[in-house]
């Protein structure tokens, strides 16, 4: 995918994220060969669900999509960084490639956050995937 595809999902992430009630609204989408196959946001307080983030939401509806827990071949835009539980979700789901808008540091205390750096997190992890940082970031920001 080019860079103005790329910016177009990142986009849609950023219109997902505005429907969310959270006080850190993010918004997730997962592309395969070029197409949207899940898009969500976080509702944890909505839904009364601590996992109702919006990587864990997203990643069960593209499984529902593809038919398959493995998501080998797509890609995920999230405007925030994924936490870490969320990153365990997509490195488990084979994601190829992640891009995210803010860092995780930026918009979370530390003291509210696990601090484990992504970097290495992946480098403990069996699977890779290739990290795209701060991808539009200051679109990302009108979110915080």
């Amino acid at each position: 995918m080019d860079k103005k595809q790329n910016e177009k999902f990142m986009r849609l992430a950023i219109e997902e994220a505005m429907k969310s009630l959270e006080p850190l609204r993010c918004g997730v989408v997962i592309v395969k060969n070029g197409e949207v196959i899940a898009k969500t946001y976080n509702s944890q307080r909505e839904s009364k669900n601590s996992s109702a983030h919006a990587e864990i939401k997203a990643l069960g509806v593209a499984g529902q999509v593809v038919g398959n827990k493995n998501l080998n071949g797509c890609d995920i835009f999230c405007t925030c960084e994924p936490c870490l539980m969320c990153v365990s979700a997509i490195t488990f789901a084979k994601i190829e490639r992640l891009f995210f808008g803010i860092s995780l540091s930026d918009v979370s205390p530390a003291d509210k956050r696990i601090n484990i750096n992504i970097d290495d997190f992946l480098k403990k992890s069996p699977y890779k995937f290739q990290i795209i940082k701060n991808f539009l970031e200051d679109e990302c920001k009108v979110l915080i």
